[in-house]
């Protein structure tokens, strides 16, 4: 026996009651619809946000897929650059070496064209390391060679006319045959005289014929002797250095006028200083 449920619609206004008889089976089967509709509802709603937050995360990743071949490429083109400048610096590093006339730095001599090999090539890092390593070398014997050059008497200690060389003269008070062991530079008095190498003041006072005199030890094994000045401005023990100004020009001692006596000794010896004056005129 079926049975039936009654749904009495009451309206506001002055109206007639109306009523709908359905059955319980009806009554059933529209809830099971409706029930249905609303699951679909859910779930479509449910596919529809994933799809678009797979969407949203397929774009981020297009986005930093795209990023990351950028910053690629860019590092890259960076790091041919840097071997490039590396292949640079060796061989700018080699020539330098070559023309400072500086010693080995480290490899044996080869010969033959060079054919060069990505597989045998040592990468940035080890290129790096030993450039470095041969620059330290470089800047090293540099320094031995600056120190050795700034101690090698190599300018002239004042400008003027050369009245005398270094050898056999005649002597300019007796007219007899003497040996003269420096250079005698005529200019005007008070002219100042300069170191002509780096060193330590070993001696300075009256010294004779030689009158007011400086005498410069240097660190090579030189001795430059600055003769006949009129005022000496450096005292004994102190530390000058090429270009610095030890006295001024005079004609103290056994002297004809005005004039330097410049002398240099290697190792306890009088030596030519022409042979060492490297900007004489």
């Amino acid at each position: 026996m079926k049975r039936y449920n009654t749904i009495i619609f009451v309206p506001h206004a002055k109206a007639r009651f109306r009523k709908v008889t359905i059955s319980n089976r009806s009554l059933l089967l529209t809830a099971c619809i409706s029930l249905s509709v609303l699951v679909a509802a859910l779930a479509f709603g449910w596919a529809f946000l994933a799809s678009a937050g797979r969407d949203r995360q397929y774009r981020q990743a297009l986005a930093e897929n795209s990023r990351l071949k950028s910053s690629t490429l860019e590092l890259s083109k960076r790091l041919s650059g840097l071997s490039q400048k590396l292949t640079a610096f060796e061989q700018r590093t080699q020539r330098l070496a070559i023309v400072a006339g500086l010693a080995d730095t480290g490899k044996n001599g080869m010969g033959g064209p060079n054919i060069p090999s990505n597989a045998d090539a040592p990468d940035s890092a080890e290129r790096t390391v030993e450039l470095e390593s041969r620059l330290s070398s470089l800047e090293t014997q540099f320094a031995r060679r600056s120190r050795i050059a700034s101690s090698t008497p190599t300018v002239a200690p004042v400008r003027g006319l050369l009245n005398s060389g270094f050898g056999p003269r005649k002597d300019p008070f007796t007219g007899e045959g003497s040996f003269h062991p420096g250079l005698d530079i005529s200019t005007r008095r008070h002219e100042p005289v300069l170191a002509t190498a780096e060193g330590v003041v070993v001696k300075s006072g009256w010294s004779g014929d030689y009158g007011k005199e400086v005498e410069i030890a240097h660190s090579t094994g030189y001795m430059t002797v600055y003769g006949h000045l009129d005022e000496i401005l450096v005292k004994d023990g102190q530390r000058v250095h090429r270009g610095d100004k030890v006295g001024l020009v005079g004609s103290t001692g056994r002297s004809t006028g005005p004039h330097l006596h410049y002398e240099v000794r290697k190792d306890d010896r009088a030596v030519n200083p022409l042979e060492y004056i490297l900007d004489a005129r």
